[in-house]
């Protein structure tokens, strides 16, 4: 608690601990409340905190704590938080029913190929779990402990298989472009040189017309 101190020192405040009663006083600006006859004169309580912070108070939920209160009550907070991260959950995980269990294994059976380790269609945990409304963790615990590695889906087989022809059908059309390209370039290498052996003509001719005109 923040209090003026009365008798004409208003460069000082009393503060008061709100948890054990301890008293100590800090120079403190004041301001004025109100106006005319009855106005008054306060401690400035916004900056008697800052500067009480300074020397080891706290202020809590608008409460000024002294400083040996303030450290007893870090170390309770403390002690209650290393308590609370050492105990173990009170909630067990969630575990399927029985029930569930039946519907997820039966929806396995038509879902899953066991021979190619994988989902037939485009069936995934997922997909299983959705249908059945229940938890993906379920369907993948069951399904790795009776029938096998997620390993995708046919789906996802039949994608790959595409990507990977395409792949391997654009890099030998890729090497039949190298190879017409080349044959393309030797071809303007030769007609380069016959323009070439016909500018050398052209210039030779051009002077014995010439000659002869004359």
């Amino acid at each position: 608690m923040i209090e003026g101190i009365k008798g004409g020192r208003r460069n000082k405040a009393r503060l008061t601990c709100d948890a054990c009663g301890a008293e100590d006083t800090v120079v403190a600006a004041y301001r004025r409340i109100g106006g005319g006859p009855k106005a008054q004169w306060e401690p400035d309580a916004g900056q008697v905190r800052k500067k009480i912070i300074a020397q080891g108070w706290a202020v809590v939920k608008g409460k000024e704590i002294c400083p040996t209160c303030e450290a007893k009550r870090k170390e309770n907070d403390m002690a209650t938080t290393t308590n609370t991260a050492s105990r173990p959950s009170e909630t067990p995980p969630r575990e399927p029913t029985r029930e569930q269990k039946r519907e997820i294994m039966s929806m396995l059976e038509t879902c899953y190929d066991t021979d190619a380790q994988r989902y037939r269609a485009g069936d995934t945990d997922e997909t299983v779990a959705d249908v059945l409304d229940v938890m993906p963790g379920w369907v993948a615990q069951l399904r790795d402990e009776f029938f096998g590695p997620a390993g995708g889906n046919e789906d996802m087989a039949a994608l790959r298989a595409q990507a990977e022809t395409w792949l391997k059908d654009s890099a030998a059309a890729m090497q039949v472009i190298a190879q017409q390209a080349q044959v393309i370039e030797e071809k303007r290498a030769e007609v380069r040189a016959m323009l070439e052996k016909l500018a050398g003509i052209e210039r030779a001719v051009g002077p014995r017309v010439m000659a002869r005109a004359k």
